[in-house]
């Protein structure tokens, strides 16, 4: 076939002078109106993702790109879950492990008994303190050491000093009590074991708990700190990096093992309120923490709570016959998920027996939010009120109260 036939077929008939430009602006033209009608569809089924992951409507907040087997992120006042991904999963947590086992230690009397170190203790694998037999040192050093350096000789210690062989029994009885019901632990460490695991979930509530003991929560929180072993004075830099590079960062703890990958547990407060963030098996944790602290705190509603509550009960029986009431927290406002209503729900007698002690709990304010745990926060006595005293009967009066008892 003659070139002018097959070019005819084509469309592209050659001509002389500007005929073969204007047959190539007829094709660029067709490519550009395809190539808008691709970007338009795009746009348009783009917009329906809005939320999403990694992903941002007009206006709406960016929940940012996580990967890992689980996460969560959750209101350490609430327990108001913020995002999260198979929370419920049940998987190696390797040494945040140690948040329990220094929770238990906290919950266990006083930290400034010494201890020495057994043969036994050091008798361990992982991560390491530098403990030797022999060496003395308080049960708060020990968990420092623990918390902050991941030390399992200093794990093995604690447990030695709580509960002895029981130590782990004792953990998952807390377990059970906290409600973490995808959790089970073998060791005081994180150790590798099939029998030893948590979720994501059960992780935000240990730390939740670990949170409000003031002791655990000042060890965790330290960026350094300096411990006396058997009088040498150890300086210790924490290896939760989230305490020098993210706003507000208050602990908790890092793990990692080969099985269970990169493990963290997070916390922050930004203006009163605090955020938990749990990663399991997630090799960019430093950055995923960082970035979901950010969504939390920047889309999050703050609401009020009433942390000035004041009522009045009546009491019987007692040299008053009325008391003031009121609530002892220094909680101004919660954050809520976006969307989320505050509810308040006051719970108090409707009267109260005297005696009554000054600082004594007679009820408390539940505040739920969403599928969140409440918070509850205790309503005290202001003042004492003491009990009526009942005046003792003579021999004559009870025998003239006898009598005009049988008149009747």
């Amino acid at each position: 076939m003659k070139r002018r036939e097959i070019a005819a077929k084509l469309d592209r008939r050659p001509r002389r002078g500007a005929s073969w430009e204007r047959a190539w602006d007829r094709q660029a033209a067709r490519r550009g109106v395809a190539l808008l009608l691709a970007g338009l569809l795009l746009f348009s089924f783009g917009g329906e993702a809005r939320g999403a992951e990694g992903e941002k409507g007009a206006g709406d907040p960016v929940l940012p790109k996580v990967e890992a087997d689980a996460y969560i992120l959750m209101s350490a006042d609430t327990g108001e879950v913020f995002a999260g991904k198979d929370i419920h999963a049940q998987l190696p947590m390797a040494s945040t492990t140690k948040i329990m086992t220094g929770l238990l230690a906290a919950e266990s009397g006083p930290l400034d008994q010494l201890y020495t170190v057994s043969a036994e203790d050091v008798n361990t694998e992982g991560s390491m303190l530098g403990l030797k037999a022999g060496d003395q040192l308080t049960l708060r050093d020990l968990m420092t050491g623990m918390l902050l350096k991941s030390g399992n000789d200093a794990a093995a210690c604690v447990a030695s000093v709580v509960a002895g062989d029981q130590f782990v029994e004792r953990m998952n009885e807390k377990a059970a009590q906290l409600g973490m019901a995808d959790t089970h632990f073998t060791n005081p460490s994180g150790l590798p074991d099939d029998a030893h695991y948590s979720s994501a979930y059960d992780m935000a509530i240990l730390a939740r708990a670990a949170l409000q003991n003031p002791d655990f929560a000042a060890i965790c929180g330290s960026s350094e700190a300096a411990i006396a072993v058997s009088g040498t004075r150890w300086h210790l830099r924490n290896s939760n990096r989230l305490l020098r590079e993210m706003e507000g960062a208050v602990g908790m703890k890092t793990g990692f093992t080969k099985k269970a990958g990169r493990c963290l547990v997070s916390a922050a407060t930004r203006d009163g309120a605090t955020l938990i963030c749990v990663t399991l098996h997630c090799y960019d944790d430093w950055r995923v923490h960082k970035d979901l602290m950010d969504y939390g705190f920047g889309t999050g509603d703050r609401q009020p709570t009433d942390p000035t509550y004041v009522a009045t009960l009546d009491v019987v029986g007692g040299t008053a016959e009325t008391v003031s009431v009121r609530v002892e927290s220094d909680l101004e406002e919660l954050l809520l998920k976006d969307g989320s209503a505050l509810k308040k729900t006051v719970n108090l007698p409707p009267f109260l027996y005297a005696p009554v002690a000054e600082g004594q709990v007679v009820g408390e304010i539940l505040y739920t939010a969403g599928e969140g745990e409440a918070l509850r926060v205790e309503i005290v006595a202001s003042q004492g009120v003491a009990a009526k005293e009942t005046p003792k009967k003579g021999f004559w009066q009870w025998l003239l109260g006898l009598f005009q008892k049988k008149d009747r």
